[in-house]
């Protein structure tokens, strides 16, 4: 299950069985899934299972249904420092 969090109010500590990891649509131009990134790739930071290596966010899974494929910069809440 892949749960998307707010990082700039994300508890410091992991919850048990879970990591955090970008949505693998912060690099489009690698990702199956990059023509529904926003410009500049998506910045969503999700919790998701340990056994998993990466997730699509929510928000780009609802582009992907829809087949929307034009939008501006991402407003995600990846810490830009990272």
């Amino acid at each position: 299950m892949i749960n998307i969090i707010n990082f700039k109010t994300m508890a410091k500590k992991e919850i048990s069985g879970n990591k955090i990891v970008k949505c693998m649509n912060h690099d489009p131009e690698n990702s199956k899934w990059g023509q529904y990134a926003p410009n500049g790739g998506c910045k969503e930071m999700m919790s998701i299972d340990i056994n998993s290596t990466r997730g699509l966010c929510s928000r780009c899974t609802s582009r992907s249904v829809t087949n929307m494929n034009d939008f501006g910069p991402s407003t995600g809440y990846l810490n830009e420092e990272e």
